[in-house]
């Protein structure tokens, strides 16, 4: 197990590599016992944990403690059609998994909330994470001078080739986005997803300070990280956060 911490003062943040902790398609019970030992590590148990059954939607919830455990010992009760978590309550881990796609989080210091999202291609183009964010700054009244961000290890532009039906839905984003994606041969395009991100973020006057982006590529790092386009795998690495108490 490696774990890469994201540091930020009052919040615990990782990703969790090497273990396949996705239930989705392999031995359940060899996952269960991959997530007691991350639990076991990390001094808690299943029960200060969330994990949601994500489907690349922008649907995302507010948890809470009386939340935890929640999708934890199967996917039978997890969130469903649910792609972001985020809380106000301390020691509740929440999770997102990820193999390719980018785990976001984000954890808003003056009102002491915490949020972990999957953003794939369909989310990103749905901008999933400008969504939360607006939420979170609207309707829990999170200045954005306040927010920070972290944008998870996923495709770097470089390995992340898409084809005309992704670029035109890029076009379609509610901003410019031509400098995300170049022409790249036979009418492929390499598209900058973690740009697309960040940019949500800033069209909401987070301060680009606050954005910290992971260098690592899923596919490129292959001794590390998971990579569905490279392995064709069920396996998941996980991107998680939670408030210290």
């Amino acid at each position: 197990m490696k774990l890469i911490p994201w540091k930020m003062k009052n919040i615990e943040a990782y990703t969790v590599c090497q273990m396949n902790m996705s239930y989705h398609g392999y031995d359940n019970e060899e996952v269960l016992n991959n997530r007691l030992a991350l639990a076991a590590y990390l001094h808690t148990d299943l029960n200060h944990m969330v994990a949601p059954q994500q489907q690349h939607t922008t649907n995302f919830r507010k948890v809470s403690s009386s939340d935890g455990g929640r999708g934890m010992l199967d996917k039978a009760d997890a969130f469903e059609s649910c792609d972001g978590l985020y809380t106000k309550d301390k020691d509740l881990w929440l999770w997102t998994f990820h193999a390719d796609c980018c785990p976001v989080l984000l954890y808003c210091e003056d009102q002491n909330i915490v949020a972990a999202i999957h953003s794939g291609w369909k989310g990103t183009v749905n901008e999933i994470v400008g969504k939360v964010a607006k939420h979170l700054i609207e309707n829990e009244y999170c200045d954005p001078d306040y927010m920070y961000a972290y944008i998870g290890p996923s495709l770097e532009q470089r390995n992340f080739e898409a084809r005309d039906d992704i670029i035109d839905l890029v076009k379609q984003m509610s901003f410019d986005t031509h400098e995300f994606y170049m022409n790249h041969y036979d009418g492929t395009y390499h598209l900058n997803s973690k740009g697309l991100i960040k940019q949500q973020l800033l069209n909401l006057n987070v301060n680009e300070e606050h954005i910290t982006t992971s260098p690592y590529c899923s596919l490129e790092d292959k001794e590390l990280l998971y990579s569905y386009r490279r392995d064709k795998s069920q396996n998941r690495n996980i991107t998680m956060i939670r408030l210290k108490g």
